[in-house]
Parts: structure tokens; C-alpha cells; sequence
């Protein structure tokens, strides 16, 4: 059985893992830093700090860079939660409710089911200066090791 010790532990060092690297991938150059897990109800908060290149031409996050948060949120949560060491995407369904205007914004992820083939998730995204919610998510992760 996991411990919120190895929880925490395997998604700093999933997230690690994602920023280590020279080559400009879409996960390193999102740069999600983990804040705090919560093992009982397999819920983590992830931590995104805006940057000049996410930005359309209204100063807001582009929609696919939002998309592209949940996704990355929701996959190292399920790598920490399960005992997988890869996960591919099945599905993903993004509701926008208010645009990302603010500096930083907190992924809050909550997995829902770790089944034997896949996992289902479900996340909300919140502006962390107001607290208000600006999106929220679900998806579908199928084992892919």
C-alpha cells in the first residue's frame, strides 16, 4: 500500500523528470510544480506560472496550452496514485468557464478510479491569487507499459 510519503515522493519526481530536459518540449516548457497530494482521496494540486509564448492575442492562455495543463496534471497524477510508469491519453474534455487572464494558476486533480486497463480522472483549475474557477476537466488514461 502506497504512503502519502511515496505518493508525494514519485510526483516530484515525475514532474522533475518532465522539466529535465534541454530540448524544448511541450511538458518541460509548461513547468508543473507540484504543491501537495492527498493520498486518502487520491487528489493532487499542481502549480502552473503563466508565460509570455501560452498567450493569444487577447493577453488570455490559449485554449490548447490549457488543454495541454490538464493533460500533463491529470498523467503525473495518475503515474503517482497507480503503480504505472506510463500512461497515454485516451480522451479529454475541457470546459472553459472563465479565461486565464492571472500570473499563476493551481490544477487541482482528483483520481477518480485506478482500474485494471485505464484510469479515470477528473480536475478543476482555478486562477491562485482569486481562488476563482476557470475550467475544469475529465479524462480517460490507458496504461501504455
Amino acid at each position: 500500500m502506497k504512503t502519502l510519503y511515496d505518493v508525494e515522493r514519485k510526483l516530484r519526481m515525475i514532474a522533475e523528470e518532465v522539466q529535465d530536459t534541454e530540448e524544448a518540449k511541450m511538458n518541460a516548457m509548461l513547468a508543473p510544480e507540484p504543491i501537495s497530494c492527498d493520498i486518502d482521496t487520491q487528489t493532487s494540486r499542481i502549480r502552473y506560472i503563466a508565460k509570455e509564448w501560452e498567450q493569444n492575442h487577447r493577453g488570455e492562455l490559449h485554449g490548447g496550452v490549457v488543454a495541454s495543463m490538464f493533460d500533463v496534471s491529470m498523467g503525473m497524477s495518475v503515474l503517482a496514485f497507480s503503480d504505472h510508469d506510463s500512461v497515454a491519453t485516451a480522451d479529454l474534455d475541457v470546459s472553459f468557464i472563465r479565461p486565464f487572464m492571472g500570473e499563476s494558476f493551481i490544477f487541482e486533480v482528483n483520481v477518480i478510479r485506478i482500474g485494471r486497463t485505464m484510469a479515470r480522472v477528473r480536475a478543476l483549475a482555478t486562477d491562485e491569487k482569486t481562488g476563482k474557477l476557470l475550467a475544469s476537466a475529465t479524462s480517460n488514461f490507458v496504461y501504455a507499459d
